[in-house]
């Protein structure tokens, strides 16, 4: 009898349904309470099936950041890669993290579980490092054609770049945790304002 033959892409939308059911019990229920169990039984698959892909709930847990990240990363990259000038592509960079009230409060409640995790683990927190780097350098770039172009002034780039993800992030936290119930579109829109003070010419 011939060996059963795997199809890849039925494989692949397996693999990606239990990563997307792992991202949904994670912001329902907390990085804690998610189990395999309960990803299994979210994605409506087998548990010999998740555990063929996921040995332990660290390697499912690992798999949902991965793939998050991934995502973020590829919208961003799409943007950077715009024929539109440094300015413009900074100015779509900025609608596209300061999504929504709705996204942002998703996408941060899993992000903060997992920078707690990150903490105290040097796998997950390599993902971090990669995915900042990532920023830095996309933003360096952008931000150095923009200098060359004389869109914005003379700064360092790296400088630049590392400012930038700081205000994002300081921002969108704000957002979320603010008591006034700063809004996206505000918050947004004060990010662009210190950004513009720091980068364009005079």
């Amino acid at each position: 009898m011939s060996p059963r033959r795997v199809n890849p892409a039925l494989t692949a939308r397996d693999l990606e349904a239990l990563i997307k059911a792992g991202y949904a019990e994670i912001l329902e229920k907390g990085l804690h309470a998610t189990s395999i169990d309960s990803v299994v039984a979210r994605a409506n698959s087998s548990k010999g099936g998740a555990l063929h892909y996921f040995h332990t709930k660290d390697d499912l847990l690992f798999a949902v950041l991965e793939w998050l990240l991934a995502e973020l990363t590829n919208s961003l990259d799409q943007v950077a890669a715009s024929a539109q000038s440094p300015r413009a592509r900074l100015a779509a960079e900025l609608e596209l993290l300061f999504h929504s009230t709705e996204v942002n409060r998703k996408l941060y409640l899993v992000l903060f579980d997992y920078v707690s995790l990150s903490s105290r683990s040097n796998r997950f927190r390599g993902l971090f490092e990669e995915f900042f780097a990532k920023c830095r350098a996309r933003d360096r770039e952008i931000v150095a054609e923009g200098i060359r172009q004389q869109q914005f002034r003379r700064v360092d780039p790296e400088e630049a770049a590392t400012t930038i993800r700081a205000l994002v992030d300081g921002y969108c936290l704000q957002c979320l945790m603010d008591p006034r119930n700063l809004s996206v579109a505000e918050s947004r829109d004060r990010c662009r304002a210190v950004l513009g003070a720091y980068l364009l010419r005079a």
